[in-house]
């Protein structure tokens, strides 16, 4: 089973659920997760983990960029992403880099990006939504990367979103045994937004369904067109 695999189940996946396939896409995961096991040939379980973690992360990408595809076409934006834009193949993604990049003294870094949205005629970035399968103590590095945006003019008004199945439970809600959770607590205050691709969670301001994304894309647009 490979990424393809995977996109090819879930568009079945969606044919059988429809809209309510985003809110599923952990359920949908876990299925998954069990046939890649059954069908793979691995010396232990370290190596089936270490596997499937290889290949889940670049499907559930294209999943959450299907979603967001159709809205980019309509307002004549354009997608691209942080591994495209290290070595930009064209003029257009090199002032694209030149929009998003960050500076540490004489070194400039590109802030992580699974999904990078912008205006082709500007060549301004309007977003960035990261996109995780789960956290494990990892929660910290996208936020990190907002605050770093947020240090420079050319780069402040950056929305950065995240969107997941949050597969662990770290952000869906907002306490655990011990009070409340760091990372929903972190995530929650820095991010723009947070959107959970599952049926299961406790919303806020900023932590919304996965169906929620569009519109606030959306929103966005209307305030800052492209023309």
């Amino acid at each position: 089973m490979d990424q393809h695999d995977i996109l090819t189940d879930f568009e079945q996946f969606l044919s059988n659920h429809g809209d309510d396939a985003y809110l599923k896409i952990s359920e949908f995961l876990d299925k998954e997760r069990r046939r890649f096991e059954e069908e793979g040939e691995y010396d232990s379980e370290t190596q089936a983990r270490q596997g499937w973690v290889t290949v889940v992360g670049g499907a559930l990408e294209k999943i959450i960029l299907k979603i967001v595809q159709e809205f980019c076409e309509e307002h004549n934006l354009k997608i691209t992403s942080d591994k495209k834009l290290k070595e930009p193949k064209t003029d257009e993604l090199d002032r694209v880099r030149r929009n998003i990049v960050v500076n540490f003294g004489e070194y400039s870094l590109l802030p992580d990006g699974d999904i990078v949205i912008y205006c082709p005629a500007t060549f301004e970035v309007m977003a960035i939504v990261s996109v995780k399968n789960s956290f494990r103590e990892r929660y910290t590095e996208t936020p990190y990367w907002k605050l770093k945006l947020k240090e420079s003019n050319v780069t402040r008004d950056i929305r950065v979103f995240m969107a997941t199945p949050d597969r662990d439970g770290e952000i869906s809600f907002k306490s655990g045994r011990n009070g409340p959770r760091k990372a929903r607590i972190v995530m929650e205050y820095e991010l723009d937004g947070i959107y959970l691709a599952r049926d299961e969670f406790e919303s806020g301001e900023k932590v919304k369904s996965i169906a929620e994304l569009v519109g606030d894309l959306e929103k966005l647009a209307e305030e800052r067109p492209c023309q």
